[in-house]
């Protein structure tokens, strides 16, 4: 996933947060209609307008309800793109439905014969789509359906009463609701826009210059929150330890810009191989860390650490030649191996370590693949991946 994408994905899930933040406009409008229903009921002895109040009030508290489904939800679980659009169609029915009983609300006062029904609709619809609008424009579909849902009712509603005043009520709600939908426009482009700044200097802050992966202060965010999941609900993950072999090699031979170049393609391989809950850090030099949600055994992270170095191990093409680097890695297991990262870590390297100890003697000749041999390889040998099970028993292995 690149860069832009991971912004609009942090800008999505923060709209969809804000969407239920807005508890105190909920209980005004539920208040009003259950309010100016019974009023407008014992006013008039009209029973519908009972229902119709007491029916917007219960969608009311439907919503205050999913409100604090969602704050539990989000305390057992950060929320994620596809878990947040779950969460925005839950919270667009009941705007929705709130929309249809203001409709159903201002439809019933229009047709019956106190004026002062008619006033209180009026106020109602107008009241309700300007709180609307302002406060659910971040997701501009959720409130123009709203407004077509409590609008139209009402416009048809006054004209039915064909006489000037309703026909000029009616033209007020119309001028209004287009005037909102001008302004849903620009709360949603200048809240994405303040979302978006916020969000890519948050990234700034938590990544690598050169690479773009995110580097320690995000590593240990990141690795916090999978803590939280292991303690609260038992969710293992691993830690992975990897770095090039003899990158310096090629870093003196070819000069910096290029090792800039090759640590860049780096990133870009592991980013590939990664689900959207595993995270690779850079963490120094040729040094990267890879966490690895959701793995409940050695087998899965082993997996995915020899994927990585099969993929680090293809040709970089450096100055006009396919250069060749070989890579290594070492996998610690939580909660088997520790549960705090420095545990893990350790545990990784001494992994990682192990393997390139137990390895058999090596040239360090830098040559490249136009030279019909490996940057740094075995002595009479074509690269093979490095291969290492776990934090407890590592294996010996070679590397490409």
């Amino acid at each position: 996933m690149t860069a832009n994408s991971k912004i609009a994905n942090a800008v999505y899930i923060e709209f969809v947060r804000l969407l239920y933040t807005a508890r105190w406009p909920i209980v005004v409008v539920g208040c009003a209609m259950l309010t100016t229903g019974l009023a407008v009921a014992w006013q008039t002895r009209d029973v519908v307008m009972a229902v119709i109040g007491l029916t917007g009030m219960a969608v009311t508290l439907g919503r205050l309800a999913l409100c604090f489904a969602f704050d539990h939800a989000v305390a057992k679980h950060p929320l994620d793109v596809e878990t947040a659009k779950q969460w925005e169609r839950r919270l667009a029915v009941g705007v929705i439905s709130t929309g249809v009983c203001v409709g159903a609300f201002a439809v019933r006062c229009f047709l019956l014969p106190d004026l002062a029904a008619h006033m209180i609709a009026g106020g109602l619809v107008f009241g309700y789509c300007a709180g609307t609008t302002t406060r659910f424009s971040i997701r501009p579909w959720i409130v123009q359906a709203s407004l077509v849902v409590s609008v139209t009712p009402a416009v048809a509603a006054a004209l039915w009463n064909f006489d000037l005043l309703h026909v000029a009520q009616a033209v007020l709600f119309l001028l209004f609701a287009l005037g909102g939908l001008e302004l849903i426009d620009y709360i949603h482009a200048t809240t994405a826009e303040q979302l978006t700044l916020r969000a890519e200097a948050t990234r700034l802050a938590r990544a690598d210059a050169l690479t773009n992966l995110p580097n320690r202060r995000h590593l240990v965010e990141h690795f916090n929150e999978l803590a939280k999941r292991l303690a609260r609900h038992g969710d293992g993950f691993a830690v992975i330890s990897l770095d090039l072999d003899f990158f310096k090699e090629a870093n003196d031979r070819f000069g910096h810009a290029a090792g800039d170049e090759i640590l860049r393609t780096v990133a870009g391989r592991m980013t590939e191989l990664l689900e959207d809950e595993d995270l690779a850090a850079r963490i120094g030099g040729d040094e990267f860390v890879v966490v690895q949600a959701n793995v409940s055994d050695t087998a899965a992270a082993d997996d995915l650490g020899r994927r990585i170095v099969a993929a680090l191990s293809e040709p970089y093409a450096i100055a006009g030649e396919a250069v060749m680097l070989g890579a290594s890695f070492g996998s610690a297991l939580a909660p088997t191996d520790g549960v705090t990262l420095d545990e893990l870590l350790r545990k990784a390297d001494e992994a990682l370590y192990a393997v390139k100890r137990n390895r058999p003697g090596r040239v360090r000749e830098v040559t490249s693949w136009t030279d019909h041999a490996p940057l740094v390889p075995e002595i009479g040998t074509m690269p093979e991946h490095d291969q290492t099970t776990s934090a407890t028993t590592p294996t010996d292995a070679n590397a490409g």
